[in-house]
């Protein structure tokens, strides 16, 4: 399956035609088969038992572990934070209609508590990825795959290879504004944030008797925040038959075809492994609903894992030879994965001339990260467990089908499957070498 000179120098490895092949069907198959694949649904279970069935061609152990979320808390807090702003502004310009003083200062108090209530709520739900609000929430099932290739002497390490199956809530923005989505999604979040700083110092100023400071301000924000505001309402849409509507070929089949396809490498060449080491394909559940199939696996593994030093390597999108990046920082939760990780797989994409760069330490980089999400990476890396992920996403060409309905298989370029698996077969070889 996989191609290398006469003296078997991993460096010019080549994948065959034949495992090329089999990781560009397995994502059409998915596809065909369980079809678009929100979190908790029926098709992403689906979806699992396909990818389950692969492993068990490739892996000594297969499980499916199930787990309860509440899929719906993790995007909702948007319109629920439209409706908080709407409704402060409504109190501060009622307010200024009213004659007496106390009154006018309880609104305004009215006002700034629940905009700061709304900067709460995005703070924990988005920026922290905690599961905030979600108790008022209605939860539903969804699990992890979980395919274990076991060494055959002591077990000293665990090497996780993860990506995740389910597929992405359409983002009514991107599939209808593309390049226009960062404009309006920044233009909200900072016309909110601005707002519950101006109604802080508002009520402030109201206590010493100054009234109408902001007047004049308040009123020109909400003009130029209101269609940032309505359309950000409407960010995802309101059923989950529209909502289920993105294939998600690149956001995530794509790694999920890359781990199968690395499991095919090992089954072929068991020496790859280094000693004592049992290797994990990982597809997560819901990822899309805030990463919570990979908290939920490494809060139910974690003393194992941190007893045999587990580190995950973890893919997203990879859609772009020419732009696999490691991730070392995630603006979004502001996570910092282990540097030692990603000079081991940058090191690794050396060794065989594939094209890779660190992620973290550019402007582009960090602004597009901000409403970029998080990676299940995150939820080993937040608990000081090692982690690390590779994207290989173009910027400008993911406007046109990043969490839309074009997310198919002809957006994934050729040799972006190919390189990365290489470079994952070279850092294992690394690793073996340093073991």
């Amino acid at each position: 399956m996989i191609k290398m000179n006469e003296k078997s120098n991993i460096e010019n490895l080549e994948i065959s035609n034949e495992l090329s092949t089999y990781m560009h069907g397995i994502i059409d198959k998915i596809i065909n088969e369980a079809g678009c694949r929100i979190p908790c649904s029926k098709n992403e279970q689906k979806g699992a038992e396909i990818v389950a069935n692969e492993m068990k061609e490739i892996c000594d152990e297969v499980d499916i572990e199930e787990f309860e979320i509440a899929p719906k808390a993790f995007l909702d807090w948007i319109r629920i934070d439209v409706i908080i702003v709407l409704i402060s502004f409504g109190l501060f310009f009622i307010s200024n209609s009213i004659s007496i003083n106390e009154i006018r200062i309880l609104l305004y108090a009215i006002s700034m508590i629940i905009i700061v209530a709304g900067v709460v709520i995005m703070w924990f739900e988005f920026f922290n990825y905690d599961e905030f609000i979600d108790r008022l929430f209605k939860k539903k099932k969804s699990q992890n795959v979980i395919g274990k290739i076991k060494p055959k002497g002591e077990l000293k390490r665990i090497i996780i290879f993860s990506g995740h199956i389910d597929s992405a809530i359409r983002f009514n923005l991107l599939q209808y504004l593309h390049y226009g989505y960062p404009i309006v999604s920044f233009l909200g979040l900072f016309s909110f944030i601005i707002w519950s700083i101006v109604s802080i110092i508002n009520f402030i100023f109201s206590l010493i008797g100054r009234f109408g400071v902001f007047n004049e301000f308040a009123l020109w924000l909400f003009i130029i925040a209101l269609p940032a505001i309505i359309a950000l309402f409407f960010f995802i849409p309101l059923s989950e038959k529209e909502s289920n509507t993105v294939p998600g070929a690149v956001d995530n089949l794509s790694a999920i075809a890359i781990i199968l396809g690395l499991g095919k490498y090992i089954k072929k060449n068991p020496q790859i492994v280094p000693p004592n080491t049992e290797i994990r394909l990982i597809g997560f559940g819901c990822e899309e609903a805030g990463l919570r199939g990979a908290y939920r696996y490494v809060e139910k593994h974690y003393d194992e894992l941190k007893k045999f030093d587990a580190i995950d390597v973890n893919l997203d999108g990879i859609q772009d030879p020419n732009s696999l990046k490691i991730m070392v920082f995630e603006p979004t939760t502001r996570t910092k994965h282990c540097k030692e990780l990603a000079e081991k797989l940058y090191k690794a994409s050396k060794d065989v001339n594939i094209k890779a760069s660190i992620m973290g330490d550019e402007f582009l980089d960090k602004f597009i990260g901000l409403i970029s999400g998080g990676t299940d990476a995150a939820g080993f890396s937040k608990v000081k467990l090692k982690g690390i992920t590779i994207v290989g996403m173009n910027y400008f060409d993911s406007a046109k089908f990043y969490h839309q309905t074009t997310d198919i298989h002809s957006w994934i370029k050729p040799n972006a499957l190919e390189n990365t698996l290489k470079l994952l077969i070279k850092f294992l070889d690394n690793e073996k070498e340093n073991n």
